[in-house]
């Protein structure tokens, strides 16, 4: 039996970026929300008694690391390393082994991986080889070789782990270092890749040989939503491998938007505010959160919900009532988005544009034939690069669901502001 954390892009001391006023109070929250994650994964491995952390690349964020975060990195290993616990380290294109260092002593039980040559270190347990990690760091930021296809299994049953910074596929959210593809981490013939770079979870490949990104471990960006956190992976003694996704981030990132269709006065409006913050925080199970709320639609509430001089008023009533839960919901932004009621289905009886517009989407929408012409349509699009940069490939709901946001279009372009 095997057991490790498999962590990546922590980004200590990195700005916390996205709300455009805040308190004393959650300012230095987040001012510690990287490190505060940090301490969570240190306490994971601890709470678990793992044999060894790994770490996927970016422990710092910018290349000219700050004291302050080299000095937390070093004392949380020296924690693992006074319980017997060993850490494995590469660096990636946030903070290469060419940047500033501040000549620590790190603890016996650390080692960083070198950025000449793929190395190659048994991990030891009671005096017996339990696996081998391979790993190599970033020597500089901007590393456009494929790394992945320097990794080779060594000739041994131990279980054998590849550490590497990279981008897999091709990834377009992110700047393309150390690119590889999946056929070059099978080709490897490692059991596990233990992957950074990539700030969404992801498990590319859950048979051997296993290939994970975890994410990044506290969200700092706007589009960065949901549970972050790091791996848990358990490895059986005959090399069955389970992940174990364990949030550890401080504060969530969420989106959230509700519809004023049902909403007839003031009154509704804040009990459907009051309900959205509810969702928002059963979702960020017991954090703060960061949350960007979209109210949209159309509906009897627009006329006072688009007036300039009422809109300041109700954000910041938003603001305060989200501000006032424990635990808190901070507004980041408030966008509205509403129009004018509609009736749809009358509307659609009209002869006249507007009619023909809502048939045609009607019936594409309930016509497989169509739908998959469509499909076909978008298919071809698919096939240039830059369309795949802001794309993926679409199902039927994915194209209902983008024929709905077609009709509204539609309907605004068409009627503007008339009912």
């Amino acid at each position: 039996m095997l057991k490790f954390v498999h962590a990546a892009d922590i980004h200590l001391d990195s700005p916390f970026v996205g709300l455009a006023e805040v308190s004393p109070d959650l300012q230095k929250l987040l001012c510690e929300a990287t490190f505060k994650a940090f301490d969570n994964i240190i306490d994971l491995c601890l709470e678990e008694r793992v044999d060894f952390l790994l770490v996927a690349g970016d422990i710092y964020d910018a290349k000219d690391r700050s004291l302050r975060a080299q000095l937390r990195f070093r004392d949380g290993l020296k924690r693992l390393a006074e319980a017997g616990i060993w850490t494995f380290v590469v660096h990636g294109n946030h903070d290469p082994l060419d940047g500033w260092k501040a000549g620590l002593q790190w603890p016996g039980d650390v080692h960083v991986f070198g950025a000449d040559r793929v190395e190659s270190v048994v991990y030891e347990r009671d005096g017996e080889a339990r696996a081998i990690i391979h790993g190599i760091s970033f020597g500089k930021a901007e590393v456009r070789d494929n790394l992945a296809a320097r990794f080779s299994r060594q000739d041994s049953p131990l279980f054998q782990i590849g550490l590497l910074h990279c981008n897999v596929g091709a990834n377009t959210g992110h700047e393309n270092y150390a690119p590889c593809t999946r056929q070059d981490l099978e080709r490897s013939g490692l059991d596990y890749w233990a992957l950074g770079h990539v700030h969404n979870r992801q498990m590319l490949s859950e048979r051997r040989p296993c290939v994970a990104y975890p994410g990044n471990t506290q969200s700092l960006r706007a589009n960065e939503s949901g549970p972050k956190g790091c791996l848990l992976v358990s490895v059986s003694d005959s090399g069955d491998v389970e992940p174990r996704f364990i949030p550890t981030d401080v504060v969530r990132r969420q989106s959230a938007e509700f519809s004023i269709a049902d909403i007839t006065d003031i009154d509704g409006l804040f009990d459907k505010v009051s309900s959205c913050f509810s969702e928002v925080r059963g979702a960020a199970d017991g954090r703060p959160t960061i949350c960007r709320l979209t109210i949209a639609g159309r509906g009897p509430m627009h006329s006072e919900l688009s007036d300039p001089s009422r809109q300041e008023q109700y954000l910041d009533e938003i603001r305060e009532s989200g501000a006032r839960l424990a635990p808190a919901v901070f507004i980041a932004e408030v966008k509205f988005k509403t129009r004018p009621d509609v009736d749809i289905h009358l509307r659609m009886k009209s002869q006249d544009i507007v009619g023909d517009c809502l048939r045609l989407v009607r019936e594409q929408q309930s016509n497989g034939e169509r739908l998959s012409e469509l499909r076909g349509r978008l298919d071809d699009l698919l096939e240039r690069r830059e369309v795949r940069m802001y794309l993926g490939r679409f199902d039927d709901k994915a194209l209902i669901e983008m024929l709905e946001s077609a009709q509204s279009l539609l309907l605004d372009e068409l009627l503007g502001d008339d009912e």
